[in-house]
């Protein structure tokens, strides 16, 4: 059984060795990472807030506040949706988000292409945003976006290069006001390198979160994509969630995205009380969302 699992690993990792070629003469990695982040009148700005810089970590507050004051999450209900969108290739995709934005007060999306139709949409659902920049391919910026009915008061961004590829995939990380409490809600989400042979990049990658979260005092909420196909990889994001005391959401339903058996998208949290977690089956993706509503304690 591991030998035929180590071939198919091996294939696909050949398949996507393939296409990364294919792309490499189309695709931008800057020498410094940089956020796209929308304002309130439409616009959208670049800033540059590195997870790993103190100095870009306190300057990113008033970015992305914009005017330095910011609404306040409701703690009594936060819903969360977490997807990994597919580079927004597959039909349907823009009726799925607009479901998702429906229930949701925090999108937190993976592999998303800051196309002018994923503009259009959060812009609909009166979301504000911010890319964390992967690369760019034909002048389209693609990483993670977290997009939320209220401005965070942090924010800072991460990306981690794959050994084997040299393509980027990043982190974000902010902070939200909550309504009637001093505490912050830590918001984290994650696309992990995938194709390695080891654990020492992917570990780091977690590392840089885990960094950044580690002087949180009030609920934290973890969640993304981790490439989780081993037990190996399962492990590691095990262990950054003790390192955080962060419990993983469990889905009744469990109907999450497999890979090699294992599931890859994950949410894990702390001082909440989870109200309810699903995973619905979409068409519109490789990934099926993960929808989660907290309390906040």
């Amino acid at each position: 059984m591991w030998v035929m699992q180590s071939r198919s690993m091996l294939r696909c990792l050949a398949l996507a060795i393939l296409a990364a070629l294919a792309l490499l003469g189309c695709v931008t990695v800057p020498v410094q990472q940089y956020a796209l982040v929308s304002r309130a009148d439409g616009s959208v700005i670049t800033r540059t807030a590195s997870c790993s810089d103190a100095q870009a970590k306190s300057s990113s507050m008033a970015a992305a506040g914009e005017d330095g004051k910011a609404s306040a999450l409701d703690p009594s209900r936060v819903s969360i949706a977490s997807w990994n969108m597919h580079k927004q290739q597959d039909h349907g995709w823009r009726e799925e988000l607009a479901r998702l934005s429906e229930q949701s007060d925090l999108l937190l999306l993976q592999e998303a292409a800051l196309t002018p139709e994923l503009s259009a949409a959060l812009a609909e659902g009166r979301y504000a945003w911010i890319l964390a920049s992967s690369f760019a391919f034909d002048g389209t910026d693609f990483g993670v976006v977290m997009a939320a009915r209220v401005r965070p008061i942090f924010f800072c961004t991460d990306r981690a290069f794959e050994p084997l590829l040299g393509i980027p995939k990043s982190s974000l990380v902010a902070r939200f006001r909550v309504a009637g409490r001093e505490t912050t809600l830590a918001v984290a989400t994650v696309h992990a390198i995938n194709f390695t042979f080891d654990l020492e990049a992917y570990r780091a990658q977690l590392g840089v979160v885990g960094d950044t979260l580690a002087h949180d005092t009030g609920p934290i909420l973890l969640a993304g994509d981790f490439n989780t196909w081993s037990e190996a990889r399962e492990q590691s994001v095990q262990m950054l969630a003790r390192r955080l005391m962060l419990a993983p959401i469990v889905f009744p339903v469990d109907d999450r995205s497999r890979f090699f058996g294992r599931p890859a998208d994950w949410a894990y949290a702390r001082g909440v009380e989870v109200l309810g977690a699903v995973s619905p089956r979409v068409t519109s993706s490789d990934h099926n969302p993960l929808l989660v509503t907290l309390r906040l304690q």
